[in-house]
């Protein structure tokens, strides 16, 4: 039986089209029956464009690899009408930056109990320490864009490895460089910084944001599920 989009419960349709998150509805062959205007902003997609009987590899040809994983999860959620969580890293959004999503896929059934498909929210992964925890920190987005730094973008990378507790040797394996020219490297990054040592270091980072930065080389499309 071929399920109508009008079918879908009014109520439904109401909570999604007020729903601050990317959310749409599939059927079993992961074909769209309904999408949020979040959604359409996520995909890029202009207002108004038909997407009812589309899957997401006629909408995105451009991301039909990526796609094709989340297919696979889709027919997982179907055979055992269980819910998942997947974290996918990808470029979306009319800014098309690549930045990780927590998309929650979950069965979708009828008023009479029978399953039509899928329903699916996407929102962005907001990244949380241990620390940021303990000082009662809120979790933020990360960021691989920032046009307005002082520093070059072999500076930011240091930075970042260094932020992270690598040692200077740790920092050169990973770019390539000996663990004296890190050292060398982080003592102008020090003076950039206007400090002298790592507690003044580390302060500096949290209070530019820069803790929130991510080169991004280490950031690539993929499709990971949560447990």
């Amino acid at each position: 039986m071929h399920f109508n989009p009008k079918d879908i419960s009014n109520q439904i349709i109401f909570l999604l089209n007020h729903h601050p998150h990317p959310c749409h509805i599939k059927d079993k062959e992961s074909r769209y029956l309904y999408m949020n205007q979040a959604m359409y902003e996520f995909l890029n997609l202009p207002t108004g464009f038909l997407i009812e009987g589309k899957g997401l590899s006629d909408i995105k040809p451009d991301k039909a690899g990526l796609f094709e994983g989340i297919y696979q999860k889709e027919e997982v959620v179907i055979q055992k009408q269980n819910s998942v969580s997947l974290l996918i890293t990808g470029r979306f959004g009319k800014d098309n930056q690549i930045q990780p999503y927590i998309v929650d896929i979950h069965p979708f059934f009828d008023e009479t109990g029978q399953l039509v498909g899928t329903m699916a929210e996407a929102r962005q992964c907001l990244f949380f320490s241990h620390w940021d925890y303990i000082q009662g920190k809120s979790p933020k987005t990360l960021t691989n864009s920032l046009p307005n730094t002082i520093f070059t973008q072999n500076e930011l990378q240091i930075i970042f490895y260094a932020y992270h507790a690598l040692s200077s040797k740790e920092v050169g394996e990973y770019l390539n460089l000996s663990h004296r020219t890190v050292e060398n490297k982080l003592q102008c990054i020090y003076e950039k910084m206007g400090v002298h040592h790592q507690k003044g270091f580390r302060k500096y980072i949290q209070d530019s944001g820069l803790n929130h930065f991510i080169p991004q080389h280490l950031l690539a499309s993929s499709i990971q599920l949560i447990d």
